[in-house]
């Protein structure tokens, strides 16, 4: 009886003794791929105007999912003539565009200058060849504010509502330290003090200055907060 338990266990101990001791090094195992697979956005051409906004906005390079925060974003610096050439790694698969565009402090998009779509991605880099973009606050009041609510009233030589021509070119000249002719010994813009400037009053949700013609519902409370925070950052053009 013996015996036949010896010959059982001699096939046992050969196999235990045929695998590798602690000490032979590492066992082997198969390899598993990365779990995050991530792109790179590169951003060039010529931008100008970044300096122009208050210091918690920020021009960025940024990526965007399907809400209005940046999931990741780089600022945007440019050179002496305003050359850009910006990266931003790792984008996640999460991402749908990839836009130069200013951000607030809690990374919500504030106003976008150029986009592209993640569909645009060849390999492992999406790229962004802005050309030449003026970011600058004042410029971006004028194509997003003025040009698109103001200008259909307030537009045209000798024909503009209240004599208010607020057209590209004309607009800053007749905005800033110029006298109303609406409401008497007021300013339409006074620098560094919107809420004694007649353009943040005509704008408000109530009206506060009497006149026939309202414009309360005009703009939205964000393109509002952004002409006050030009006024009172000194109203650079």
């Amino acid at each position: 009886m013996k015996t036949k338990k010896h010959l059982i266990l001699l096939p046992l101990a050969a196999a235990l003794l045929a695998l590798p001791a602690c000490d032979d090094g590492p066992v082997g195992r198969a390899e598993s791929g990365p779990t995050y697979s991530g792109f790179t956005a590169k951003l060039t051409g010529t931008v100008s105007g970044t300096g122009s906004w208050p210091e918690y906005y920020q021009v960025v390079l940024a990526g965007f999912d399907d809400t209005e925060y940046a999931t990741a974003q780089a600022t945007v610096s440019p050179d002496a003539a305003g050359r850009v050439s910006r990266t931003l790694p790792n984008l996640g698969s999460t991402v749908q565009t990839v836009e130069l565009c200013v951000t607030n402090p809690l990374r919500r998009r504030i106003v976008s200058f150029r986009s592209v779509p993640v569909s645009e991605l060849r390999g492992d880099t999406l790229y962004l060849d802005a050309g030449a973009v003026d970011a600058g606050m004042y410029a971006t009041l004028q194509r997003e504010v003025f040009d698109k609510r103001c200008a259909h009233c307030h537009g045209g030589a000798g024909t503009a509502a209240g004599g208010l021509d607020l057209t590209e070119g004309r607009s800053y000249a007749a905005l800033v330290g110029q006298p109303s002719l609406s409401v008497p010994d007021s300013t339409r813009v006074l620098p560094g003090n919107a809420a004694a400037s007649i353009l943040h009053q005509i704008l408000l949700p109530e009206e506060v200055l009497g006149l026939p013609v309202t414009h309360g519902d005009l703009l939205s409370s964000t393109e509002r907060r952004l002409i006050d925070e030009w006024i009172d950052a000194g109203a650079r053009e």
